[in-house]
C-alpha cells in the first residue's frame, strides 16, 4: 500500500500574495503528495505581531485556494492561539500521515538551527525550500522555483495591489492601506 505523504506550508501570511500561490502551485506539481496543508501562524514565533488578525488571514487563504481540492487551510494554529511551533503542527499530521514535507521561504534557512526542536523536526520532515532572490539551496534539500521578488512585509510597507490574488485584492488593499 503506498504511504499517504503531505506538504505543510505554513507562514504569517500577512497578507497573502501570488508568491504564496505560486509556491503551492509548484509544490502541487514537483512533489508527490496526497495533499497540501496550509497553515496560517496565530502568532509567529519570529515576529512580534501581525497587522492582520489570525481569522482574517485564514479566511483571505481560504478564498484563494480554492481552485485546488488537494489544497486545505488549516485554522490548527489559530485555534490553539498563542505562539506557533512547526515541531507542534508537524506532530499533529504525523498521526495521519507517513511522509512529511515541510515548504519553507529560503530567507529561512539562515535561522532555521533556531526553530523550537530543530533536531526532533530536522528527522520527522524532508525540507522544500521555496527559492527566494540570490540565496543558495544547499544539498539534501528539494528545491521549488519561485521567481515571484516579493514578500508580505514589502507589501504590509508599500500595498501594490499587482501582487495580491484577484480573489482577495479589494479588501486586503482596503485593510492595509486602513491599518497603517
Amino acid at each position: 500500500m503506498k504511504s499517504k505523504s503531505i506538504a505543510i506550508f505554513g507562514g504569517s501570511f500577512d497578507p497573502p500574495h501570488i508568491g504564496h500561490l505560486e509556491v503551492m502551485k509548484k509544490a502541487l506539481e514537483k512533489l508527490d503528495i496526497d495533499k497540501l496543508v496550509v497553515v496560517p501562524a496565530y502568532i509567529s514565533p519570529f515576529k512580534p505581531e501581525h497587522r492582520a488578525p489570525p481569522k482574517l488571514r485564514l479566511e483571505w487563504l481560504r478564498k484563494i485556494t480554492s481552485f485546488d481540492p488537494r489544497i486545505e487551510v488549516s485554522d490548527i494554529e489559530i485555534r490553539k492561539k498563542g505562539r506557533s511551533f512547526t515541531i507542534d503542527t508537524v506532530n499533529h499530521f504525523a498521526r495521519f500521515f507517513d511522509t512529511i514535507y515541510l515548504i519553507i521561504g529560503a530567507d529561512n534557512l539562515k535561522s532555521l538551527h533556531k526553530w523550537h526542536r530543530f533536531d526532533e523536526l530536522n528527522k520527522k520532515v524532508r525540507w522544500v525550500v521555496a527559492t527566494r532572490e540570490d540565496i543558495e539551496i544547499p544539498e539534501g534539500y528539494i528545491r521549488l522555483d519561485v521567481e515571484v521578488p516579493i514578500s508580505s512585509s514589502e507589501l504590509r510597507r508599500s500595498m501594490d495591489p499587482k501582487w495580491i490574488p484577484d480573489e482577495i485584492k479589494e479588501e486586503v488593499v482596503k485593510f492595509y492601506t486602513s491599518h497603517t
